[in-house]
């Protein structure tokens, strides 16, 4: 299962390796790598922060939902900002968690539902 992890602090890289060990995980610091990548290999998930440098993750799930083959790519958002539930479901987005609060149980749980129902 190919997950794509989106999310500019490198710092988080190793945290993601260990939690979602058994995974292929590739990683872009940018949404707009992100996205030119999908066009080639389409992920099974992503996990997307909403801080990015450059277009936010809003912009990169605005994308995504612009193209039918990538709309239907379950996102698990794991950012410091604050957000609605509601508005994550506009989104297509099965999961929020907090980076400052979250559990790596939780993280490695919320994408294995994701992958598991796509």
């Amino acid at each position: 299962m190919r997950i794509y992890v989106i999310d500019d602090d490198g710092m988080w890289e190793d945290y993601y390796r260990r939690v979602l060990r058994g995974y292929e995980l590739e990683f872009f610091h940018d949404g707009v790598a992100a996205i030119a990548e999908m066009d080639e290999l389409r992920p099974d998930a992503i996990v997307l922060d909403i801080l990015l440098t450059g277009p936010t993750g809003f912009a990169v799930l605005n994308e995504m939902r612009s193209y039918p083959e990538l709309a239907e790519v379950p996102v698990v958002i794991v950012s410091s900002v604050e957000m609605r539930a509601e508005l994550a479901d506009d989104y297509g987005v099965v999961a929020i968690l907090d980076k400052s609060t979250m559990e790596p149980r939780e993280l490695r749980a919320r994408i294995e539902e994701a992958v598991n129902a796509a």
